[in-house]
């Protein structure tokens, strides 16, 4: 979806002191900055005024990528520490770059839909240079991004290893309680009807041609071994779950070593968006050029064929008709813990 992406800083009406944080945000559609900055000075002690705007193809993702790419320097939510050189200097160029990037993206992606509804020829053909190329860069693409996740999950795990029995890690780790849908026993509750019953429990739908799958790829044991082992050490020592006893604990109080465990998971984030955005751009390139053929051969392959007409079980339907039936094969979950690393630092750092 086309917005804007904008920086936008505070300032106190009173002492006309500018505040240290910038706020990266959007607006969608053509909705401008000025009208973004109109909510929000709702209420607001002190002045808010853009920094620098400009209209992107793919707001959200260019948003989100950003957040990812100076999380360490997140404070909270889409608060930043950074001055107006560092946005000039460090920020906008990298939204410049990603802007360009998606001016040639956002289109291979329109078509990659188009395409997707397009049924293959059958074409098995070998690739160009050029096919070999942008299959490469996916490759590379794609084993970056599993170790740059590894690491990122090394030390998810480790967070919430720190975290023991607490109630999370102050400034660092929340924990929430949850509630968690009921099961449903499909078996049993089918079992209870007739056949004409059952018939009524059925819902029907067209089958969609399947994305394409873009061949070869090391797995991280192959990539690096090391990392791998390391990965599986850090998730053995970290618990499957967080008991609901760990609520009636106090939180673990903030320690300078937590806050570098807490500051090394946020440098993380940035190579994860980086190989995601890059292994995207190349998959998106290599469907386009595989057009309507079904296979390049050992690069890519895509079987479009006609949609049928798919019968299945449907909750929804079932619930209409056989409502108390229904629900007399639900059983209740007990509720749940959800971890809540911080995505930034609230927090004075270094």
């Amino acid at each position: 979806m086309p917005g804007y992406i904008y920086f936008i800083r505070e300032r106190d009406y009173l002492t006309n002191q500018v505040g240290p944080y910038v706020k990266i945000g959007l607006t969608r559609e053509l909705r401008p900055v000025s009208a973004r900055l109109s909510d929000h000075m709702t209420g607001n002690p002190r002045q808010e005024y853009s920094e620098w705007d400009i209209q992107v193809p793919m707001v959200d993702k260019l948003e989100t990528y950003m957040h990812h790419y100076f999380a360490q320097r997140r404070i909270t939510g889409e608060w930043f520490e950074m001055d107006n050189s560092e946005i000039m200097s460090l920020a906008v160029p990298i939204v410049q770059r990603v802007l360009a990037e998606q001016a040639v993206t956002k289109p291979l992606l329109l078509n990659r839909d188009l395409l997707k509804a397009t049924l293959s020829n059958g074409t098995v053909r070998t690739p160009t240079a050029t096919e070999t190329a942008m299959h490469q860069t996916y490759i590379t693409a794609d084993e970056n991004l599993k170790i740059s996740k590894a690491l990122y999950d090394i030390k998810d795990k480790e967070l919430r290893t720190m975290m023991g029995t607490s109630d999370g890690i102050e400034g660092i780790i929340n924990l929430q309680q949850k509630s968690q849908s009921a099961t449903f026993d499909k078996d049993a509750f089918l079992a209870a009807l007739t056949s004409s019953q059952q018939a009524l429990c059925q819902s029907s739908s067209q089958s969609t041609s399947k994305n394409p799958t873009i061949k070869g790829g090391r797995s991280l044991a192959n990539l690096d071994p090391i990392l791998s082992e390391a990965k599986k050490v850090a998730t053995a020592a970290a618990p499957n779950s967080i008991p609901i006893t760990n609520k009636s604990n106090s939180e673990l109080p903030m320690t300078q070593s937590l806050k570098d465990l807490h500051m090394e998971f946020l440098g993380t984030m940035r190579a994860v968006k980086i190989a995601e955005w890059e292994k995207e751009q190349a998959g998106v390139q290599l469907a386009n050029m595989l057009d309507e053929d079904e296979e390049i051969t050992g690069i890519i392959t895509w079987l479009r064929v006609a949609s049928t007409t798919v019968t299945s079980f449907s909750s929804k339907e079932a619930k209409k008709h056989f409502e108390s039936i229904y629900n007399a094969h639900l059983t209740p979950r007990p509720d749940v813990i959800a971890v809540d690393i911080g995505k930034g630092h609230p927090y004075a750092y270094p």
